[in-house]
C-alpha cells in the first residue's frame, strides 16, 4: 500500500462551525493548517442549526448583557458548568459575530441592529438568526472565508488515530475512504473538532458522519473527558419507517399536544402521562420532560410493536393541520401514504447532542499537550444542559480560542518527526483486516447502534449499563480485531471507515456507561440531562460534581471534580442564576 506523508503546523479534524472557525483563526495567526474532515470541506450538523445561536447584544431588549447570558448558561447548567469557559464563552460571541459580518455573515438586522428572538431558558429575546437556515447562512460565510484564505484540507478521510512522542501531540494517520489513501501527517498541534455521536443511533437527526469516534481519539491519546454521561434527547419517528427524518420534530410533536390535542399512548393502549400527572398527563410540559417519560415508559417494556410510545394526532383540528408551523408533520405523512387523522405513529428517543466532552480550559487545551478540542466533542461549558442557542455560539467562540491558541503553541515548537514504524504500523492494521475471519464492520456498527439505542437512551437502568461495558469488552477482545475486509473488494475503503468508526463507537460506549454508572442520581434541565431509573432524584448534596474519565493504564480512571466557579459574581448574575426564565415556553419550538 501506498503511504503519503504530509506536514503541517495545525492539524484540524473535523469540519463544522467549530473545526472551519478554528483552521481560519490558525491561519489567520500564521500557522500551517490542515483541515482533515470525513465529509465535504466545509460539513458537518452546523449547517442543520435553524434558529439562530445566542448572543447577548441587547438589541432586542436592553436589559440583556454577557452578565445576563452568563447566568443564564450557568443556571440551565444544573450546577455543573466550567464557569471559566461560560465567562469566556458570553464575552466573545458578540466581537465574534461582528467578525463574521464583517466576512459577510448575513443575519437579519433591523437598521443597524439585530433581530434577536426568544427562546426557552434565555431571560431576554438573545438570538441572531437568518429566519430559519440559519446554519447554512453561517456555514456559506465560513466556507468561503477558508477558500479565500487557501486552507488546505483532505475531504473524505477519517483520522484513525493520534500520533505522541512522550506526553506531547506528533501527528495523525488517516485513510480517504472514497480512494483508500492512506496519510501519516506530522503536525505540532492537533483540533478535535469532530462533533457529535448522533449517528451512533438507528434514528436521529445528525448528519451520517456524526459518528461520535473524536471522544475515543481523545481518550486514547490520554485526555481527560467530563460529563460523559449527560446527553439531550428528543422524540422522533421510528415507525413507519417512511416517517424516519433527519430534521428536529419535537417541536410538532410538543405543539401538537399541548395545542391540537394530539395524545401519547404506550403498547397497552393506556395513556401512560395520566399515571404521572393524573390532572394535566402529556399536556403543559417541557420537550425534556415529556421526552424522558417516554424513554422510561419504553424502558418498562411498554412500547409498541416497533418499540416506541404512539402518538395520536386523530383529533387535532383541520386548522392546526394547515398551520405552517405543523404542515410539514401532515406532509411528511401524507407521502409516506400515512394519515395522521386515523392512523398513530410511533415515536422513541435519540440524542441530539451529547453535553459532555473532552474536557478544556478557556484556550481549548485539553490534558495533552499539543492536542485541543472545540465544538461539541468538548465538554465543560454547557454542565448538565445545554440549551436552545448556545450550540453554535460555543462551537465558534472555542472553535476561535483553540485556533489562535494552537498556532500559538505551534510557533513554539520543534518540528516533529514520524517514524519508521509508524508506517509498518499501518500497514500492520491493513494486514489484520486482510487476514480477519470475523464480521464485516457494517456487522457490528448495526450491533453497536442497537446497544446504544437500547441501553445508553435518554433513561438508564442499572442493569442495562452493566450489559453495554460487558459488551464492550467482549467486543475488543473477539469481534475488533477479527473485522474482515477485502482489500481487493469494490468498496473497500468504505469499510476502512466503518472498521475505524466501530472501533471509536465501542470506545464511547464503555465512556458513557461508565459515566453514568459513577452518577448515583438524576440531572437535567431544559434541553438535556441524565436520567436513572434507580435513581430518578436529583441530589445537589453529593453530585454537584463532574464525573471525569481519563485512560490509566490498562484501565479507565474514574475522578469526581468541582466545576471551576469564579469568585465574586456580581448580584445581578447571581440574581440570573437563581432566577427562573421569563422567556416565553412555545410548545412549538425546535432548535
Amino acid at each position: 500500500m501506498n503511504i503519503t506523508e504530509l506536514s503541517s503546523d495545525v492539524v484540524v479534524i473535523g469540519g463544522g462551525s467549530a473545526g472551519t472557525m478554528a483552521a481560519i483563526k490558525a491561519h489567520a495567526a500564521g500557522a500551517k493548517v490542515l483541515a482533515i474532515t470525513k465529509g465535504p470541506w466545509p460539513s458537518g450538523n452546523s449547517t442543520k442549526a435553524l434558529s439562530g445561536f445566542a448572543a447577548a447584544f441587547g438589541h432586542q431588549d436592553p436589559r440583556d448583557n454577557p452578565d445576563v447570558h452568563f447566568g443564564d448558561v450557568v443556571r440551565n447548567g444544573v450546577g455543573l458548568c466550567n464557569q471559566v469557559l461560560v465567562r469566556k464563552w458570553v464575552d466573545a460571541i458578540c466581537e465574534l459575530t461582528e467578525e463574521m459580518r464583517s466576512w459577510g455573515l448575513d443575519l437579519i438586522r433591523v437598521e443597524d441592529k439585530y433581530h434577536q428572538i426568544p427562546w426557552q431558558g434565555h431571560s431576554h429575546p438573545r438570538m441572531v438568526h437568518h429566519h430559519r437556515v440559519t446554519g447554512k447562512y453561517l456555514m456559506r460565510c465560513l466556507g468561503e472565508q477558508a477558500e479565500a484564505m487557501g486552507i488546505e484540507a483532505l475531504p473524505h478521510t477519517i483520522v484513525g488515530g493520534i500520533l505522541k512522542d512522550g506526553d506531547k501531540v506528533r501527528g495523525v494517520w488517516a485513510v480517504d475512504y472514497r480512494s483508500g489513501a492512506a496519510y501519516l501527517v506530522r503536525c505540532k498541534a492537533v483540533i478535535l473538532a469532530t462533533g457529535g455521536y448522533g449517528a451512533l443511533y438507528p434514528v436521529g437527526d445528525n448528519v451520517a458522519g456524526a459518528t461520535g469516534e473524536g471522544y475515543a481519539l481523545a481518550y486514547e491519546a490520554g485526555a481527560s473527558l467530563t460529563g460523559m454521561e449527560f446527553g439531550h434527547f428528543l422524540a422522533t419517528p421510528i415507525h413507519p419507517a417512511k416517517m424516519q427524518v433527519k430534521f428536529v420534530v419535537i417541536g410538532f410533536i410538543n405543539g401538537l399536544i399541548n395545542e391540537g390535542n394530539a395524545r401519547l399512548y404506550n403498547g397497552k393502549g393506556e395513556r401512560f402521562m395520566y399515571r404521572l400527572y393524573p390532572e394535566q398527563g402529556e399536556k403543559g410540559h417541557l420537550s425534556e420532560v415529556l421526552c424522558r417519560h417516554i424513554s422510561e415508559e419504553i424502558l418498562l417494556g411498554n412500547g409498541g410493536p416497533h418499540g416506541g410510545i404512539y402518538f395520536d394526532a386523530s383529533d387535532v383540528p383541520a386548522a392546526l393541520r394547515q398551520d405552517e408551523r405543523y404542515a410539514r408533520m401532515f406532509e411528511l405523512a401524507e407521502r409516506a401514504g400515512l394519515d395522521l387523522r386515523s392512523q398513530p405513529i410511533e415515536i422513541v428517543t435519540y440524542p441530539h447532542d451529547l453535553v459532555g466532552g473532552v474536557r478544556i480550559d478557556e484556550f481549548g487545551r485539553t490534558d495533552v499537550p499539543g492536542l485541543y478540542a472545540a465544538g461539541e466533542v468538548a465538554g465543560g461549558s454547557h454542565g448538565a444542559s445545554r440549551f436552545g442557542g448556545s450550540a453554535l455560539s460555543d462551537c465558534l467562540v472555542f472553535g476561535a480560542a483553540s485556533g489562535l491558541h494552537a498556532a500559538g503553541y505551534a510557533r513554539g515548537e520543534p518540528e516533529p518527526l514520524l517514524r519508521e514504524d509508524d508506517a509498518a504500523a499501518l500497514r500492520a492494521r491493513f494486514e489484520q483486516w486482510q487476514r480477519g475471519d470475523g464480521c464485516e464492520p457494517r456487522q457490528l456498527l448495526d450491533e453497536l447502534s442497537m446497544l446504544a439505542f437500547r441501553h445508553l437512551n435518554m433513561a438508564k437502568t442499572p442493569q442495562g449499563l452493566e450489559h453495554v461495558r460487558n459488551e464492550v469488552a467482549r467486543v475488543r477482545a473477539e469481534a475488533l480485531p477479527r473485522l474482515r475486509i477485502d482489500l481487493s473488494a469494490a468498496g473497500w475503503p468504505q469499510q476502512i471507515r466503518q472498521a475505524l468508526e466501530a472501533e471509536g463507537q465501542a470506545g464511547l460506549c464503555d465512556l458513557i456507561a461508565r459515566a453514568a454508572q459513577e452518577r448515583k442520581e438524576s440531572r437535567g434541565g431544559y434541553f438535556g440531562g441524565h436520567y436513572r431509573t434507580d435513581y430518578p432524584d436529583q441530589d445537589d448534596a453529593n453530585w454537584t460534581v463532574n464525573v471525569v474519565l481519563r485512560k490509566c493504564g490498562g484501565g479507565m480512571g474514574v475522578t469526581l471534580e468541582r466545576p471551576p466557579e469564579i469568585e465574586g459574581l456580581s448580584e445581578q448574575i447571581l440574581a440570573v442564576m437563581q432566577a427562573k426564565s421569563t422567556a416565553p415556553t412555545d410548545f412549538a419550538e425546535s432548535e
